[in-house]
């Protein structure tokens, strides 16, 4: 039957191994909780940055839009002075050819 038993001294040996991995396992626990507390921090910034990323595109792509009307809207103001330049030689030009005409109508008569 003494050899179903344990000594105190062992009791106590035992006890005192359980203690030191129970402390273990609880630092283990405290290191692993701030990783994860850290980790779940980085998740939220690197969220913060996409959400930060998506509207920095979403506002690109209306500065891309309004810049294109801009484009258009100086091509049109550009091109105004050359259509009256362009119609003031078309209308030299016709009255040019119509002197020339009527000089030459004119000799033709006399």
């Amino acid at each position: 039957m003494d050899q179903d038993f344990i000594t105190r001294h062992e009791h106590e040996e035992f006890a005192k191994h359980m203690d030191s991995e129970n402390q273990r396992r609880d630092d283990e626990n405290k290191r692993q909780n701030k990783r994860i507390e850290s980790l779940e921090e980085s998740f939220k910034e690197l969220n913060r940055l996409a959400l930060s990323t998506e509207r920095m595109a979403v506002s690109i792509q209306s500065l891309t839009t309004e810049i294109t009307k801009q484009g258009e809207r100086l091509e049109n103001i550009e091109s105004k002075p050359r259509k009256h330049w362009e119609s003031l030689i078309a209308g030299i030009l016709g009255a040019i050819a119509a002197a020339v005409g009527t000089a030459i109508a004119a000799g033709v008569i006399h």
